[in-house]
């Protein structure tokens, strides 16, 4: 064996006792998915984004029996997070798993029409595209979600505008900007899936939601 080959085995051979000390300390499920034929989950979320700065979020409050759950989000003092209205099937969040050589991140999108064309939305709209955002999302049925009613994306790394586009003439979005906001590529992906913001019961969580747009 020459010694380039001796330095090409021995990295691969850390990389992947790398690897097995990730999987062995991190990986391994814990639970299973039940069917629940009573409340089942129901496609779709409700056509209402909340979008917010991320540098604008002043802390975030984690539940302490199950820390990835969001119990509370505040903003810095006179910040606020702001409303895009849709219809039918204007928004469309999705999120998917981006496996890497070592680590494993997700990638974070939230695709939506903006209905608002005057000068003002379209400033607007600029400095969205230079600026980072996080997005709550509400899902359907609230019986059926459990403590994933409202999720939170972009939270750790933040949404980009990948795309801002307006076709005045098309008939399928009725002239209305085509906004893309994702996980920014030269940020490296977010360690987490959207997290579930929960505390107590709906009408608890929905008054701590819709305390963002107040500044």
């Amino acid at each position: 064996m020459t010694l380039k080959q001796l330095v090409k085995h021995l990295k691969e051979t850390e990389q992947g006792d790398l690897l097995r000390f990730l999987a062995s300390a991190c990986g391994g499920i814990t639970v299973g998915a039940p069917y629940d034929c009573n409340t089942p989950i129901v496609p779709g979320v409700n056509q209402r984004l909340i979008l917010g700065n991320q540098g604008d979020i002043g802390t975030i409050t984690y539940d302490v029996t199950v820390p990835t759950i969001i119990k509370d989000i505040t903003l810095k003092t006179g910040k606020a997070c702001y409303v895009f209205d849709g219809v039918r099937q204007s928004l469309t969040p999705q999120y998917e798993l981006v496996p890497g050589t070592v680590t494993v991140g997700y990638l974070h999108t939230v695709n939506f029409l903006a209905f608002d064309i005057s000068q003002a939305a379209k400033d607007n709209y600029e400095k969205m595209a230079l600026g980072k955002l996080f997005a709550v999302i509400e899902n359907m049925n609230a019986l059926g979600n459990g403590d994933s009613i409202f999720e939170v994306y972009g939270i750790q790394v933040g949404l980009e505008a990948s795309a801002i586009t307006r076709i005045p003439a098309d008939q399928e979005t009725g002239g209305a900007f085509t906004i893309s906001l994702t996980t920014p590529e030269a940020q490296g992906k977010e360690p987490k899936m959207p997290q579930s913001w929960f505390d107590t019961d709906y009408a608890t969580t929905l008054a701590k939601v819709e305390a963002l747009l107040i500044p």
